[in-house]
């Protein structure tokens, strides 16, 4: 297990953005204010890891393959449990802070959920 964090709050906005972006933000529970509603929050925990193409990751009750991972992903994950996770399976990120991931559709998120790459 590479890292590993428990939903503590989902934005307003969190649904349109994973409906229309296939995308979701994910932020530790010290979110700026200004972001809350956009991001699903999460509990702190270390990064005992880079994240690396190949990997698996499990949101709720799905899991999806890592296929890029941008050059400031793993930097913001290990200072704020920040990335954007993008659900279209592209073989390279299309901006710096984003983990890319194929499976099957994107996940639905529920306070208490794990979110979980090993």
């Amino acid at each position: 297990m590479k890292y590993e964090v428990t939903v503590t709050g989902i934005g307003d906005f969190v649904l349109p953005f994973m409906r229309t972006r296939e995308s979701v933000i994910i932020f530790d529970k010290d979110v700026p204010y200004e972001y809350e509603n956009m991001v699903v929050a999460h509990t702190k925990a270390e990064v005992k890891a880079d994240i690396v193409v190949g990997d698996t990751l499990h949101l709720a009750d799905r899991s999806y393959t890592v296929t890029a991972v941008g050059d400031e992903a793993m930097k913001t994950l290990r200072e704020h449990g920040h990335c954007t996770i993008v659900f279209t399976g592209k073989d390279a990120a299309e901006q710096p802070g984003q983990i890319m991931v194929k499976g099957d559709g994107v996940p639905r998120f529920m306070v208490g959920d794990i979110i979980r790459f090993e």
